[in-house]
């Protein structure tokens, strides 16, 4: 049997960053191992159409079954690899893993709809016996971890499957999924701006149980040895030029001693990482430590600066332990990242104030701001369906899980919380001191600048800065954040495709709503009654934004609007299968990077 392993096109343009798919390399170098017959594609490098691309592949290989698969938050992209190959084929036979089976498997495959085998929880082994069982034509029905379609009903096997060793894997398909194409583009993620940024996972799992989170790869925590991590870090640095390596693990820094060694054996390669740590684990001398083996930057989970909700979510941490922490890792001049999320079941304007003055205090901190997300295999998942905040987990799946009103707070008082996450990011950090030059590639939707830092004054150069992505911009000296600028050649051009629009098809929404775009449509200044503003999550109605009110997705139907303008690049793959699907009445959806293009018409 030929086998054809496919990663989701989750890019707006080719060019683009995205994060390299590590899960899918993992099962494609086991099923290479195997002896299996594998072709690859990565539709994120290539330009052709979805449906093209797989069409193409299928009849070029013949291909007899697909692999794919991702996190719930790519529902559209992955529907729309199946769907197409099915679309094209009948009789293939699809295979979908990751996040989005191993969170929900009954919801996911219904909403799914055209997926044979869905693949539980890790799926190195189990994609063994599947392949297996396929080749030669076994029952599937004793494979643990594989749920399916048994006439009208679906069906988990039972038992579960052993946990992976993680000791015995090979290395992940770097070359045959493209990893020397993605290493050419820079990382739109806090922390990371470099070329060549290489993704590393030394661990699986995590052994905490935060309410908002899930953990694909499950609850027990396994660590890779540290020769093993070392011989993939080699071989990446024989193979590619490494610049900067993102150590991808959910926890990195949980046994001391194995980081120690880490630190004494990284330093001598002389490149900049960067990794997940917890605040209680930080002390002044690891963060030596860290600084001295050329870490730069730590990220952390804050979530909240109110012990209550901290209790809530099940933290197992204080402010008390993020204030020691922070000013620990500040004062050293070591640089980090971390968010607080708001909206948890036990948010009330008091809890939600309170982060938001401590964050107003320690705005130096650079530290961002959000709203929790509701996603699937998660207790606050399990919560919001068991008290009908979630009505239909599946439509809530093709939704790309929006945002739940989890807490007892009012309508004004959700309003008031969003319009601060949506406003305070920007208005806290500032423009490069100075700015000496920049140039902007309008039809890549970026630029390139030379500033200064505000802070070390140091001359930076940052490239292909992506507009309505990078929200910030990263000293590559100091690790201090700058908001990043909008020049006005950008909004000019986007209010002249903006008319263009208007003219043709007399009515414009604008699809989500983040702080990004929150900015930029103050810079925009459009009061029109024309240009609609919505969002599907709930939350968000009602906030006001340059002029008008966001409102229901539902008024694209009600109102018959015919062109829809994606406002987050990066969603825009994943989002408009859905959005076609559910309003017919579109006929022109695009993503608002387009609107710079001066081929725009």
């Amino acid at each position: 049997m030929n086998y054809l392993i496919v990663v989701p096109r989750i890019i707006n343009k080719l060019g683009e960053f995205y994060q390299f798919p590590q899960g899918i390399a993992y099962i494609s170098s086991v099923m290479v191992e195997e002896g299996f017959n594998v072709y690859k594609l990565n539709l994120n490098h290539i330009a052709l159409s979805v449906s093209e691309e797989i069409a193409n592949a299928i009849v070029s290989n013949d291909i007899d079954v697909l692999l794919t698969g991702g996190l719930t938050g790519q529902y559209g992209a992955i529907r729309s690899v199946i769907e197409s190959a099915k679309k094209f084929k009948q009789d293939i036979v699809t295979i979908v893993g990751g996040g989005i089976i191993t969170s929900s498997p009954y919801y996911a495959m219904q909403a799914l709809e055209h997926v044979d085998f869905g693949v539980i929880g890790e799926g190195e082994n189990i994609i063994r016996e599947l392949c297996h069982a396929l080749e030669n034509r076994c029952s599937i029905r004793k494979i643990p971890g594989v749920i399916y379609k048994d006439g009208p009903d679906y069906v988990v096997n039972e038992g579960k499957s052993q946990p992976v060793d993680v000791n015995r894997l090979p290395l992940p398909d770097y070359e045959g999924l493209g990893l020397h194409e993605l290493i050419k583009t820079i990382p739109n993620i806090v922390g990371m701006s470099e070329y060549n940024t290489f993704p590393v996972i030394t661990s699986r799992g995590c052994p905490f149980r935060c309410t908002f989170c899930f953990h694909p790869t499950g609850q027990k925590y396994r660590q890779r040895s540290l020769d093993d991590v070392f011989n993939e870090i080699d071989y990446l640095i024989s193979t590619y030029d490494i610049k900067y390596l993102s150590i991808q693990d959910e926890l990195f820094g949980y046994n001391i001693e194995r980081l120690r060694e880490f630190c004494a054996r990284i330093k001598s390669y002389g490149i900049q990482w960067r990794a997940q740590f917890r605040v209680t684990d930080v002390t002044q001398d690891l963060v030596d430590m860290l600084k001295d083996a050329n870490c730069a930057s730590m990220g952390f989970g804050i979530e909240s600066a109110d012990n209550r909700i901290l209790k809530s979510m099940n933290k197992k941490i204080t402010i008390e332990d993020t204030d020691r922490a922070l000013k620990i890792v500040y004062n050293s001049g070591l640089g980090f990242t971390g968010c607080l999320i708001f909206g948890d079941i036990a948010e009330t304007l008091e809890t939600a104030t309170n982060s938001i003055n401590w964050w107003k205090k320690n705005v130096h901190y650079g530290l961002q701001l959000s709203l929790v997300v509701t996603y699937p295999g998660t207790a606050l998942f399990q919560y919001a369906y068991q008290k009908g905040l979630i009505k239909d987990p599946v439509q809530f799946i093709k939704d790309s899980c929006p945002t739940v009103k989890l807490s007892k707070m009012t309508g004004e008082e959700y309003a008031w919380m969003v319009e601060q996450i949506l406003s305070l990011q920007r208005m806290s950090q500032s423009l490069p001191r100075e700015i000496k030059s920049f140039h902007v590639d309008y039809e890549n939707a970026c630029m390139d600048l030379v500033g200064i830092c505000s802070t070390c004054n140091t001359e930076n150069h940052w490239s292909k800065v992506q507009f309505f992505i990078a929200e910030s911009i990263t000293c590559k000296n100091c690790g201090r954040r700058h908001y990043s600028p909008i020049p006005d050649t950008i909004v000019d051009r986007i209010l002249l495709n903006l008319n263009k629009l208007l003219k043709r098809y007399g009515q414009i929404c604008f699809w989500g709503v983040n702080p990004y775009f929150y900015m930029l449509s103050e810079k925009l200044n459009i009061s029109d009654k024309n240009i609609f503003y919505v969002d599907k999550s709930e939350i968000r109605h009602g906030i006001n934004i340059s002029g008008g009110k966001v409102q229901s997705t539902d008024v694209i139907g009600n109102k018959n609007i015919q062109c829809v303008i994606v406002t987050v690049p990066q969603y825009y793959a994943s989002l408009a299968p859905t959005i076609e699907t559910e309003y017919p009445c579109i006929k022109r959806l695009l993503s608002i990077s387009e609107l710079l293009s001066s081929h725009f018409v």
